[in-house]
């Protein structure tokens, strides 16, 4: 068994017995790509398509990596600053505030997801 072929054998291992994140099997993937594993071999360890594996590689050439997670709380944080301030408030005006100030494009559908999301966070903890 050489390098390679071990290489790709201790990743498949890995991601096998552990849950991954995107991030993680980001890396893996360029992580393999930098040993010069072959791209079909990568994207059957990853179960990515080749072109998954290629879009993965261009986007770190460009500097384009993911972040791990949203950031909800930001966002959260906002909206309820404005209902704070604007008692009788409709789910479009906290869209048009989120948009003027933060220049964050978010529908009013979104607006009551992230509310509701909130509610069953502090509720249930």
């Amino acid at each position: 068994m050489n390098t390679k072929e071990m290489t790709a054998s201790l990743v498949r291992d890995f991601l096998e017995s552990h849950p991954s994140s995107r991030l993680t099997r980001w890396v893996t993937v360029l992580f393999l790509l930098f040993r010069g594993v072959p791209q079909k071999i990568v994207a059957a360890i990853t179960n990515y398509t080749d072109r998954q594996i290629r879009n993965i590689r261009d986007r770190f050439e460009n500097g384009d990596f993911p972040r791990e997670g949203k950031k909800r709380g930001r966002n959260i944080r906002r909206i309820v600053k404005y209902i704070t301030d604007h008692p009788r408030f409709t789910l479009k005006d906290v869209a048009r505030y989120l948009k003027e100030e933060y220049k964050l494009e978010v529908s009013a559908n979104t607006v009551e997801r992230e509310l509701e999301e909130y509610a069953s966070r502090t509720c249930t903890s």
